[in-house]
């Protein structure tokens, strides 16, 4: 068992996989930046910013993420914070994270330099005992301890991998040491939750989301095999189980923006405004990581337009058909 363990962000997912792994360590500290959401851990045991019904575990611990983390007792160090902000909040303190285990469940590409965030991470600190977390698994039902499956993208790397598989003990987990192609698929199934979303507001019977659902993981096995060392991607939780979960439920947040954006309830070019949408940020890596293999990505240039401002939805998802049949 791990002593401690440092979770930095008390978002939703921050705070669910501190308290799924909390039985598999002797602490768990979670850093956040509001006073309000520190002190409701630390007095209550509960983020009631987040989960205002769940008690967390008493080894749950908060600290206010100041510039410097103290995280001198912590094995390993979980990145939990939009990926927007994972560059920045590494390279403040990267001081603190030298020689620890790091651990990244953030999910997004940056752009222009098309790096995932494994690589960011390694960029600011030079450690190379970098893994991830990627899966179907929504933070709430973490949170509430539903059974969930996830990949864990390492290095081939046996004490690593028994360090994961220890620490993630809760999940029914599957492994690849493809970290990147592992990210990726975080990446592409957020493409392709609004893709199907968009397509959803305008066709809604069965037959024509799974029709649509199936071109969608057909075009995103052909990116994998492009991009990948990891033949047996296509079958993992990170990619299979994850593209199915958000591309079918409505509480997916990327659905979601779809759904909006199909049913002109959002207006496109899409501005963001409190919620991060990931996916919306990453379509356009994804199709300049796809043209540099020379991969054709239809379905993800039909979210890319529709983003940046085509609101034909109709239109787009028709022409879309033309290009696929």
């Amino acid at each position: 068992m791990i002593s401690a363990v440092g979770v930095i962000g008390a978002g939703s997912m921050g705070t669910a996989v501190a308290q799924s792994i909390s039985r598999r360590a002797g602490e768990i500290i979670i850093f956040g930046r509001r006073q309000e959401v520190v002190d409701s851990i630390n007095t209550d045991n509960c983020n009631k910013r987040y989960f205002p019904g769940l008690r967390l575990n008493p080894n749950i611990r908060a600290r206010l993420m100041n510039d410097r983390l103290d995280v001198a007792d912590c094995a390993a160090v979980i990145i939990a914070v939009p990926s927007s902000e994972v560059r920045s909040i590494v390279n403040a303190t990267h001081d603190e994270l030298t020689g620890k285990i790091l651990i990244t469940v953030a999910k997004g590409l940056e752009y222009p330099s098309l790096k995932t965030m494994s690589e960011i991470i390694r960029d600011e600190t030079g450690n190379p005992k970098i893994a991830c977390f990627s899966g179907p698994t929504f933070a709430d039902e973490i949170a509430y301890g539903h059974i969930a499956g996830a990949t864990i993208g390492a290095a081939d790397d046996p004490s690593l991998r028994a360090t994961m598989s220890d620490l993630f003990g809760e999940f029914i987990l599957d492994f690849s040491d493809d970290i990147r192609a592992v990210e990726l698929c975080g990446v592409l199934k957020n493409v392709y939750a609004i893709g199907t979303g968009m397509w959803d507001s305008v066709y809604g019977n069965h037959n024509e989301h799974y029709t649509f659902l199936n071109m969608c993981y057909k075009e995103m096995c052909t990116f994998l095999k492009a991009v990948s060392l990891d033949e047996g991607i296509f079958t993992k939780f990170c990619c299979f189980g994850d593209f199915n979960l958000t591309a079918n439920v409505d509480k997916s947040r990327n659905r979601t923006l779809g759904l909006m954006v199909g049913k002109n309830i959002i207006k496109t070019p899409y501005s963001e405004s409190g919620v991060t949408f990931e996916g919306s940020k990453s379509v356009k890596g994804i199709i300049e990581l796809a043209n540099n293999h020379g991969v054709d990505m239809p379905i993800a240039k039909f979210v890319y337009d529709v983003l940046g401002g085509n609101n034909n939805v109709r239109k787009s998802v028709d022409t879309l058909i033309r290009r696929t049949s």
